[in-house]
């Protein structure tokens, strides 16, 4: 059996770009430092930027990210991205919504779905970039093969493929290509029949945005992992998902890390 894996990307991607939206501004990353474009929005990029770089290690931040973005398309909407700026997978875009993701609100939602939202798109940073996943021409793999994403094919030991061979395996994987092929010509098509397989497999889903793909997936549940207690006694796959990460004791480290550098918006 053959799996298209790659056409949702491009079709989720196309129907992003076409949103309306206010972009305040894009600014390089050059030795971990923001370059400055002499626009009234300097300051706030740098802000964005060095709490960005505070909150998580430095030796992803500093090394992958090159360019920052920030735009709003108001309140809970696309919230925040990460868009690779090379097929080597060694330079990204931070786009980051600036009323979505907002410090210095006084509303407590806003400072979880902030740090929510940073925390969501590092996963991102985690799981895509060079170390974990290879460029390739391929298009499609078959059943068994290693994990095959939009920005190439991941590494066996990566965390992506081990997820994969976990948490995907099957009729899941099967149900989603079949979604891809049939209904993703539309996006309220698209949208509707991914939803119902978050419906139909609930206890497999953490949120209803991880059934989108595996990538969504292994990010929403790295997010909590991060920001829930562990699961002492996980009873569904969801719950597994998430005690997934404590198997990589870097990932621990960086959890603790993360923790702590958020606590100011959490408590």
């Amino acid at each position: 059996m053959r799996l298209s894996i790659i056409f949702l990307f491009f079709f989720f991607s196309a129907f992003s770009q076409s949103r309306n939206s206010e972009k305040v501004g894009t600014w390089d990353i050059r030795n971990g430092r923001v370059v400055k474009t002499q626009s009234n929005n300097d300051q706030l990029a740098v802000y964005y930027w060095e709490e960005f770089n505070r909150i998580f290690p430095e030796e992803l931040t500093r090394k992958y990210i090159k360019r920052i973005v920030l735009m709003t398309d108001g309140l809970d909407e696309k919230t925040g991205a990460l868009v690779a700026l090379s097929p080597k997978n060694d330079q990204w875009q931070l786009e980051i919504d600036i009323k979505d993701v907002n410090f210095n609100s006084q509303d407590k939602r806003r400072l979880h779905e902030s740090v929510y939202t940073l925390v969501h798109e590092f996963g991102h940073l985690l799981t895509l970039n060079r170390t974990q996943i290879r460029p390739t021409n391929k298009f499609k793999q078959d059943e068994g093969e290693l994990y095959l994403t939009l920005e190439g094919e991941a590494y066996k030991n990566s965390y992506i493929n081990k997820f994969v061979n976990l948490f995907w395996k099957g009729s899941l994987l099967n149900s989603w290509d079949v979604i891809q092929r049939k209904y993703c010509y539309t996006e309220a098509n698209c949208v509707e029949k991914l939803y119902d397989l978050y419906l139909n497999n609930k206890t497999e889903f953490l949120t209803d945005y991880a059934a989108e793909s595996p990538e969504e997936d292994i990010v929403e549940s790295w997010t909590a992992f991060v920001l829930r207690p562990k699961i002492r006694k996980p009873r569904t796959i969801a719950h597994k998902k998430i005690n997934f990460f404590y198997e990589f004791p870097e990932l621990v480290e960086y959890r603790k890390m993360i923790r702590r550098n958020t606590r100011q918006y959490l408590h």
